[in-house]
């Protein structure tokens, strides 16, 4: 079996895959993120989880209201998945700390690096909810942002397709799917899968990204061994 790529890792997981099939918020799907990441922290890897919060509201979404208001609406719907996915884990044995950028008291406490690295260092899985806790920001960018304030190897980008592809392969069945390209080859490629200001910043620091299929049984681990997805570095 091939050994680990990276030891240290942000997972960043999209609303859709935790809404599962019987969404908002799917119980199995949160049951097999929970099985997956238990899989990789058993394997010895240290796991931060950013996650999106589209299964519940966009604030793309909600043009009737101010976009400030709409991206204040995703980053609680973030919070939520965060609940959810900490219960989830809870279930399966994963000893967790939950950390939001909009605090909650009695739910969640503000992101600090800090004390984030510290419940890492006890071996807990980290849940960071809310993005970076600012509109206009996705959550793509939190998790590069995350990653680097807390030293991790890699982000890992769960999706529905197994890589990043020259077009949509739902509606281009001529799309390529690109096994790995640099930071810039993707910005000037005029790619969608991610947020190009977090490739940007990604860029910055040679941070490496993997975007991957993350609704398969141990996609999690192949990813981390360099086994599935495109590598974005």
């Amino acid at each position: 079996m091939k050994g680990l790529c990276w030891s240290s890792a942000v997972l960043k997981l999209s609303g859709e895959l935790l809404g599962g099939k019987e969404g908002p918020l799917d119980y199995g799907a949160l049951s097999f993120f929970a099985r997956e990441i238990k899989e990789a922290r058993e394997a010895g890897v240290t796991l931060t989880v950013v996650m999106g919060g589209g299964n519940i509201a966009r604030g793309s979404a909600l043009p009737h209201i101010p976009e400030t208001a709409g991206h204040a609406i995703g980053m609680l719907s973030t919070l939520i998945n965060g609940v959810a996915l900490r219960e989830a884990l809870s279930q399966a044995g994963v000893p967790n700390s939950l950390f939001s950028a909009l605090p909650c008291a009695g739910v969640a406490e503000g992101v600090d690096p800090w004390r984030a690295q510290a419940a890492l260092a006890e071996g807990r899985v980290v849940l960071l909810a809310a993005g970076t806790g600012n509109p206009f920001v996705t959550t793509d960018t939190a998790a590069v942002i995350r990653a680097l304030s807390l030293g991790a190897e890699v982000v890992l980008k769960g999706s529905k397709v197994p890589g990043v592809f020259s077009a949509d392969p739902s509606k281009d069945p001529q799309a390529e799917l690109f096994p790995r390209l640099s930071h810039g080859e993707y910005l000037s490629r005029g790619l969608k899968v991610l947020d190009p200001a977090a490739v940007q910043i990604a860029a910055e620091h040679g941070l490496p990204i993997v975007v991957f299929r993350a609704d398969r049984e141990g996609a999690l681990l192949a990813a981390l061994r360099g086994e599935a997805g495109s590598l974005i570095g």
